[in-house]
């Protein structure tokens, strides 16, 4: 058996920091199998959350700077952490950072720019997984399904409490994936507005009220009515859901309250006529109990909260493991979850 070591660097929608995860493969039998070596997250600083979230409506002449600087950015992050822990790695796999996705209309974008990061890191790097995909008439999104399939199958489902709220699961022998609802982009901005980065185990939320009106406003959104495959933008949680929340004047805790009721509500739609299923959740949303226990009271399933090193890490996993695969030009991205034309080895490779 061979073994492939892969740095997987994911940065996420709620802009909480860079996830930097060394993990090593190897295949047995037709069956893959991962450790994570060593993982650690670095906190952006308030310079960088407020840039990246202003690019989106920056200028052409700004995107390209900071492209190549958070492309260098990250490079050095990642020569600091392999020098800082004495690790080595077969190569660097950069989700980046999201600034634009609308695959609707073709374009999907994300910041971080290979040739630099690889230039700064001095380690060869795959990037730019999901434009490959949006232009063979996929959603680009979402992508660590790949990783359900190949190293979490014994679970029924996958879901992840990010940003965005996802979920994966077999069905009809095949594996189906999509956008759930937004999720901590919701309750993180809301919790900006009483100097909280986040809404610690949900406690504001649960001294909050349901605002009915809002909540059914939240739920009527197009976006549920949609058939799968779909994803959600970066730019349409901000300019139609956060957009929804202003429109209210009630307290932080009520809006905070509501949006959970409305995240537990979508998820809970999912399994409406399943039980005893188990589901894998992941991401900053396991550790936000009042979401937890809403989501619980609206469906009848097993839900697993793994290990924390898991919890915060199984992105940056996954996209270290789709580098691998890119690098043994295998298939990383599959049709039936993204609704691309075919199945596509994705990513775009840089040398230093």
């Amino acid at each position: 058996m061979k073994k492939y070591t892969a740095l997987g660097v994911m940065s996420g929608s709620s802009l909480d920091g860079v996830d930097l995860a060394l993990c090593s493969f190897t295949e047995d039998k037709n069956q893959w199998n991962y450790q994570i070596i060593k993982a650690e997250t670095i906190l952006y600083s308030e310079d960088w959350i407020n840039l990246l979230s202003r690019l989106p409506s920056g200028s052409a002449q700004n995107l390209i700077e900071y492209d190549v600087l958070y492309g260098r950015y990250l490079g050095k992050l990642c020569f600091d952490f392999l020098n800082k822990y004495q690790l080595t790695t077969d190569l660097i796999a950069s989700h980046g950072h999201t600034i634009f996705h609308n695959p609707d209309k073709g374009y999907t974008y994300q910041l971080g720019n290979g040739q630099a990061l690889a230039s700064e890191s001095g380690i060869k790097t795959i990037c730019n997984f999901r434009t490959k995909n949006v232009l063979w008439g996929g959603q680009g999104a979402p992508l660590v399904p790949i990783g359900d399939e190949l190293l979490f199958h014994k679970m029924d489902y996958c879901l992840n409490l990010g940003g965005i709220a996802n979920i994966s699961f077999r069905e009809g022998g095949k594996r189906i994936a999509y956008d759930v609802c937004p999720a901590n982009q919701l309750l993180n901005h809301l919790s900006m507005k009483i100097a909280l980065h986040y809404d610690k185990n949900g406690n504001t939320a649960r001294r909050g009220k349901l605002i009915s009106g809002l909540f059914d406003e939240l739920n009527n959104d197009p976006y549920y009515k949609k058939t799968i495959p779909k994803s959600l933008g970066n730019e349409y949680v901000r300019d139609i859901f956060i957009h929804l929340l202003t429109k209210y004047r009630a307290s932080v805790e009520d809006l905070l309250h509501t949006s959970v009721k409305h995240i537990a509500f979508q998820i809970g739609q999912i399994f409406k006529e399943k039980k005893n299923q188990k589901v894998l959740v992941t991401g900053g949303g396991a550790y936000n109990n009042f979401l937890l226990e809403e989501i619980k009271n609206a469906t009848r399933q097993e839900f697993i909260i793994p290990d924390n090193e898991l919890v915060d890490f199984k992105e940056a996993l996954i996209f270290a493991f789709m580098g691998i695969l890119k690098d043994l030009e295998q298939i990383n991205c599959l049709a039936s979850y993204t609704g691309a034309k075919q199945d596509l080895s994705t990513g775009d490779i840089y040398l230093p």
